[in-house]
């Protein structure tokens, strides 16, 4: 490969010597000069330039390896690698505006000596060679990330501007065009196309958002460099300087191209520039979502693989685990966890703690009386009671006013804690213990630590009783008590209360077919109000989907309230559960169908990750599957996993009914092995769509079910849920957000 670039390169040089020699015999000969023998001139040199893109393009990855570059660690660094390489190339470019100023070149407007023709043409032939280098490498940065099609077509343009531009002028400097008013116009009209078409290459940076604070300071400072050297390469090639004159002399066509190239970099760098300064903000959010999302995969791998082991767990270990994501995912200085479990029915509670980051007498001192956490609000006599009895999570912001102090973390010295989040573990219904975590900073949580950590307990409960039980079955050769209460805290994962949508009532039903299940609903609201209802079928069943379906619920848990759209919400889901799971495990071969349901003004937008269609029935008693396009989560890479998703927006009015189902219920049969179908299930909707409200047809939905299974046990896991609207929403027309 190497060796083909480099003899394109030569082929480039033995190409420019020609025109070397061209230009010795030219000189001889005044009247050869003219329009025709240069545009002559532009066309060799032009054929040089293409042997140094062939060479050159060989020794960068091609526009497509860099397009599909989708791994978040690479995506972090490689960006900020294009401009550095690119800004030590497009160096060198304005280097060369200053060797015609070093050198004494003694000519006005033609060379004077054969000697000064030879010395433009090599000073010429290098120019032409590096801002061929410069422009190859400047390519490579507009692909980063980018859909390749659609970018081409961009640059296309771009191409066709510049070269529409150099024409023009250079017909301009042959005198070929009179210097008129239209002219004039004209020009006036090239310039401002070129301008645009520079712009369209710089307003979407879509790798900007995955560079953390570092990287950003290092792109500002990068193109604030750029910027300067482009104006400075400008004033070098557009005044009256020898740079000019030597250059205009070498190729006028491709000198006014140079101008244009260098141009669009300076918009282009300029854009880059003030795109990472007022984003930069919120560079600190965005690395603290995704930590939190990554935190809450890494517990559940954690969990899971262990438990798919088939060793005994070290419930200390896991409580450790625990304790030390919640720090992190929180950016907390310190956290402890305290949970009461019991190995058998008739024997004392055994009591789990960890502790990250403080010693055992503080923490007790602070779940014990809340020692220098005054509320402002209200009276809290004790942490520990205080999540016993609400159940609830709570923030104690205010800064401390009796001495609670930190372990040393590097030996000389200590550090007072000045605010305090606490959420509860829960197992039935009851508070067992809590998860703590403090900060030095004074008021340092605010609502989002408390929803992610309030998330992230679901889990931690969900884990850890699972593993007790699992450890409790391996000594007693028992697995009943394991199963049942994984089933209940596969219920607790599942949704108490069913939202208060307008315009709509709804309820849900979900039937694992074994103790625990994988399927899994849950409504939530995006970032713009919009309710959500989601529905899911984890691959497999029993602890391994339950397990799954666990995780899930924690990353759609995360990411809905920061996401505008469940398109948005989709592809960052199949992100974190896809790049948090590594190749190995045995989880591995674990994924889930998603179908997303936003309810807008006026209607609904379904979205689906190879889930079942939708299932439409009107109040006349007609009806459709709606079967938008789809992947799962959890196996297709992210790009081909965005391209094949497909959001639908469908009106409803009043009397119409929306049921969201999983395939247990379409794939249930009765004793001859017929399914019950889709038809039969559309039927069934259809005669009960008058049904007193959203439960009492749930309800007799699945005892049609059940009537034509004869058991009342399913083969799959098996979960309906109801929307059925009861006033039309909104106007006439639909209206929803793109």
């Amino acid at each position: 490969m190497r060796t083909r670039a480099l003899l394109y390169i030569a082929a480039g040089f033995v190409i420019l010597a020609i025109l070397v020699a061209m230009d010795l015999v030219a000189f001889g000969y005044p009247r050869v000069h003219g329009i025709a023998w240069e545009s002559l001139r532009a066309l060799v040199q032009a054929g040089a330039l293409l042997a140094f893109y062939r060479g050159t393009r060989r020794l960068f990855k091609r526009a497509l390896d860099v397009s599909r570059r989708d791994d978040p660690a690479q995506a972090t660094w490689y960006p900020v690698k294009l401009v550095k390489r690119f800004t030590a190339v497009f160096a060198v470019v304005v280097a060369l505006v200053l060797v015609p100023q070093l050198m004494q070149l003694a000519f006005n407007v033609r060379p004077r000596t054969p000697g000064t023709v030879i010395t433009i043409g090599l000073i010429g032939a290098v120019w032409l060679f590096v801002q061929i280098f410069a422009s190859v490498s400047f390519s490579q940065l507009l692909f980063v990330r980018q859909h390749t099609l659609r970018n081409r077509k961009r640059i296309n343009r771009w191409l066709v501007g510049i070269a529409a531009f150099s024409i023009f002028f250079f017909l301009d400097g042959q005198e070929v065009i009179a210097r008129e008013t239209i002219a004039m116009i004209f020009i006036s009209v090239l310039t401002f196309a070129l301008m645009f078409a520079a712009l369209q290459l710089g307003y979407r940076l879509p790798w900007l958002p995955y560079l953390a604070r570092k990287e950003k300071r290092t792109l500002m400072i990068l193109s604030a460099v750029n910027v300067i050297l482009a104006i400075a390469a400008l004033i070098f090639y557009t005044e009256p300087t020898k740079s000019r004159m030597v250059y205009e002399f070498y190729s006028d066509f491709w000198h006014t191209a140079s101008v244009a190239y260098i141009g669009t970099i300076g918009v282009y760098f300029t854009l880059v520039f003030f795109s990472s300064l007022f984003s930069f903000s919120s560079t600190e959010l965005v690395e603290r979502k995704s930590a939190e999302v990554k935190s809450l995969a890494r517990l559940t791998r954690f969990s899971s693989d262990v438990l798919t082991s088939e060793l005994l767990l070290d419930l200390p270990k896991l409580a450790e685990q625990i304790t030390t994501l919640a720090c992190e995912a929180t950016d907390a200085d310190a956290a402890w966890l305290e949970l009461k479990t019991t190995i058998g029915p008739s024997e004392e509670p055994e009591l789990i703690r960890s502790y990250v980051g403080i010693d055992t007498q503080t923490a007790e001192s602070i779940m014990a009386r809340a020692e220098g956490f005054p509320e402002a609000s209200r009276t809290i006599s004790s942490p520990r009671g205080e999540l016993s009895s609400s159940r609830k999570g709570f923030i104690l912001r205010k800064r401390m006013t009796v001495a609670q102090q930190l372990q040393p973390v590097n030996g000389n010295g200590t550090s007072d804690l000045h605010s305090l989040l606490a959420v509860p573990l829960i197992r039935k219904g009851e508070a067992r213990g809590g998860l703590y975590v403090a900060k030095k900073a004074e008021d340092g949580f605010d609502d989002d630590d408390l929803t992610v950590l309030e998330a992230f307990s679901d889990v931690a409960s969900l884990a850890l009783e699972t593993a007790r039980l699992l450890a409790d079955s391996i000594e007693r050769q028992k697995f009943d008590g394991e199963l049942r209460a994984a089933r209940a805290m596969h219920k607790s994962l599942l949704p108490e209360h069913f939202p208060e949508i307008p315009n709509f009532e709804v309820h849900a039903v979900s039937i694992p077919a074994y103790d625990v299940g994988g399927d899994y609903y849950d409504f939530s609201t995006l970032w713009d109000g919009s309710p959500v209802v989601v529905i899911g079928d984890v691959s497999g069943k029993g602890i391994s989907a339950s397990l799954y379906m666990a995780e899930t619920k924690g990353v759609i848990q995360a990411l809905t309230p920061i996401m505008s759209s469940t398109q948005e919400l989709l592809e960052s889901a199949n992100g974190a559960l896809l790049r948090n799971t590594p190749q190995q495990a045995v989880f591995r071969r674990n994924f889930v169908t998603l179908g997303m349901l936003a309810f807008h003004r006026n209607g609904i937008r379904y979205i689906r990750a190879g889930h079942t269609p939708l299932l439409i029935v009107r109040e006349d008693g007609s009806y459709e599957y709606v079967q938008p396009k789809g992947m799962a989560v959890g196996l297709m890479r992210q790009v081909m996993f965005n391209q094949g998703i497909e959001p639908r927006d469908i009106l409803i009015r009043k009397g119409d009914s929306i049921v969201m189902f999983s395939d247990g219920i379409t794939d249930t049969r009765d004793e001859t092995g017929e399914d019950y179908g889709y038809e039969r299930f559309a039927r069934s909707v259809v005669e009960h769509r008058c049904a007193q409200s959203a439960k009492q047809m749930t309800d007799r939905i699945i005892e049609d079910v059940i009537r034509f299974a004869a058991t009342s046990t399913f083969g799959d896991d098996a979960t309906v849920i109801v929307a059925r609207c009861i006033e039309t929403p909104g106007q006439s027309s639909l209206v929803l957000p793109s």
